[in-house]
């Protein structure tokens, strides 16, 4: 909760912070500005949004918007956390989402083909 803290009293934040929290915004459906960003962190239940984000139902647009920021070389929990150890922890929550939602979307129709 703290590290939240940490994240949205950023006025100006770091480019890494700011891309972090514009993969977030997109797995989220909501715009990717700051100041956006920020109403979302300050939102009280912003942590529990994160653990039951219902990543079952990530589309292939918002994946494949994800992709972009997955694939950019200083996007990696270590190159984030030597700026902000709570972006990283998001960071990581990104990359796990995003390799979740094609893993799922791998194994669908095998699931359905079991049925």
């Amino acid at each position: 909760k703290s590290s939240v803290s940490e994240v949205k009293a950023y006025t100006k934040p770091p480019v890494l912070v700011e891309t972090v929290m514009q993969a977030v915004m997109l797995l989220f459906g909501k715009p990717t500005d700051w100041a956006s960003a920020k109403k979302v962190l300050s939102e009280s239940n912003f942590l529990q949004q994160i653990k039951t984000f219902d990543k079952d139902h990530v589309t292939a647009s918002t994946s494949n918007k994800v992709k972009k920021y997955i694939e950019m070389p200083e996007f990696k929990p270590d190159k984030v956390k030597a700026v902000s150890g709570a972006a990283a922890a998001l960071c990581v929550w990104v990359h796990a989402i995003y390799i979740y939602a094609n893993v799922a979307k791998e194994v669908a129709p095998k699931r359905q083909r079991l049925k």
